[in-house]
């Protein structure tokens, strides 16, 4: 069976489809060979901010997104694609469309054809705070968590919020990794940059104010951080997203 047949025939896929868009928040899609869309839900026409759906059909992220996220996206597609193998709940900040971007995990699992050959990528993306596997472990994080959220801002000693999760540090920065996929201090420079992303987009304040307002040291770690994130600088992401 050609590829082409398999997913002209494959009808499970928009039955699926249907059923995400049920799930506020979650992105559903299927891609083939070449990683050009072939299904997904109406969240996806939202991101990309197309008004028919059949704009999206047959083309690649790279028609709606930017170089710097589409080379990052496409990686991770290549790698299920050349290797067969599934990325499983990867802890990220995606876009979400109209520049906003939240906490996320995505999941992408290898297709095969008859011949068991791969033929294309199922994935979903789903907001952080639901329904994930690996935060089951969130309980025991939960009091350390809270505090992040709440003062990322500040300068959070790692050894105090192991102590509010009753943890050692080593124990603490082991589960930390192993339920986000990143050390706390990383964990903190996404918060900030999730909260830059906002008020770039949504108010007038400058770079500067911006870094401080979100915990930067200055104007110049707040660039790195930024744009090391996002994959491209503070002042290219306020140029493609600002609220007029």
């Amino acid at each position: 069976m050609q590829d082409d047949d398999f997913f002209q025939k494959h009808q499970i896929g928009n039955v699926l489809a249907e059923i995400f868009d049920d799930l506020p928040g979650f992105v559903y899609f299927v891609k083939d060979k070449q990683a050009r869309y072939v299904a997904f839900n109406h969240r996806l026409v939202e991101i990309f901010n197309v008004t028919d759906p059949e704009e999206i059909l047959g083309k690649r992220d790279e028609h709606f997104m930017p170089p710097n996220l589409f080379k990052e996206i496409n990686k991770d597609d290549t790698l299920v694609l050349d290797t067969g193998k599934s990325i499983i709940n990867r802890v990220e900040l995606v876009p979400r469309g109209k520049g906003f971007v939240d906490w996320s995990t995505t999941t992408k699992r290898p297709l095969f054809d008859a011949k068991g050959k791969v033929c294309g990528i199922v994935g979903v993306t789903r907001p952080f705070n639901r329904g994930t596997t690996s935060l089951a472990k969130n309980e025991e994080l939960g009091p350390a968590l809270e505090i992040i959220h709440k003062s990322f801002r500040e300068n959070l000693p790692i050894g105090e919020l192991a102590q509010s999760a009753h943890l050692s540090l080593s124990s603490f920065l082991r589960k930390f990794k192993a339920c986000f996929n990143m050390t706390p201090k990383q964990y903190i420079r996404h918060l900030r940059v999730q909260e830059a992303c906002h008020r770039i987009i949504q108010t007038t304040e400058n770079f500067a104010e911006i870094s401080y307002l979100c915990g930067f040291s200055d104007q110049s770690h707040f660039s790195r951080e930024f744009s090391k994130i996002m994959k491209e600088s503070p002042s290219s992401y306020r140029a493609r997203y600002k609220i007029n």
